[in-house]
């Protein structure tokens, strides 16, 4: 008897929800009401100061944090043209953030790197960060420097990661480099 109570207690509640114009059509294009103050945290804006997000950028990072597993890597540049962040590169699986490296190594310009990487603990625990790298280049522009550096802190609280890395040599990165960075060394 005590199942069908909590379960005749929970079904009232369901109708009321499924009525109530607050649950309906939340996400997505035709949304017929503003997120809440606490739901507008869990959708990310589609400009970060001043620079455009692509189309459908902000859902595929959103699938990255949420769905991407080890290995996986997105390689973000800005279109100085049209004042936009673009996905250049999206990578599924990579065996090594040395894989990465070699995407870059020949840029010329800077680049925002989102990499999921499998770090072992010593007591035995698992767990998947998703560290963001600063790549610039030696002998970049002035300019650009200022260009990519200026958005770094809004993108660290866009993608939602806890410390961004900054790299000049694409040599340098390497799983040792990686994981001493994210250990804070």
């Amino acid at each position: 008897f005590r199942g069908l109570a909590s379960s005749a207690h929970a079904l009232p509640r369901r109708r009321a929800a499924e009525r109530s114009p607050r649950a309906a059509h939340t996400c997505g294009a035709g949304t017929l009401r503003s997120p809440t103050r606490t739901e507008s945290h869990m959708y990310m804006a589609d400009e970060v100061l001043g620079y455009k997000m692509a189309d459908g950028m902000s859902a595929a990072i959103k699938s990255f944090q949420l769905r991407g597993s080890s290995g996986d890597a997105m390689v973000i540049r800005i279109v100085h043209s049209s004042d936009e962040l673009q996905i250049e590169e999206s990578c599924k699986g990579l065996s090594s953030i040395e894989d990465l490296a070699e995407k870059i190594e020949d840029a010329i310009e800077p680049r925002y790197l989102l990499f999921i990487h499998k770090q072992s603990h010593t007591d035995g625990r698992v767990s998947y960060p998703i560290a963001f790298v600063v790549f610039m280049p030696p002998n970049v522009p002035a300019s650009l420097k200022m260009m990519y550096t200026r958005l770094v802190p809004a993108l660290v609280e866009k993608f939602r990661v806890a410390k961004q890395f900054s790299l000049s040599d694409p040599e340098d990165l390497t799983t040792e480099w990686l994981e001493e960075k994210l250990a804070g060394r």
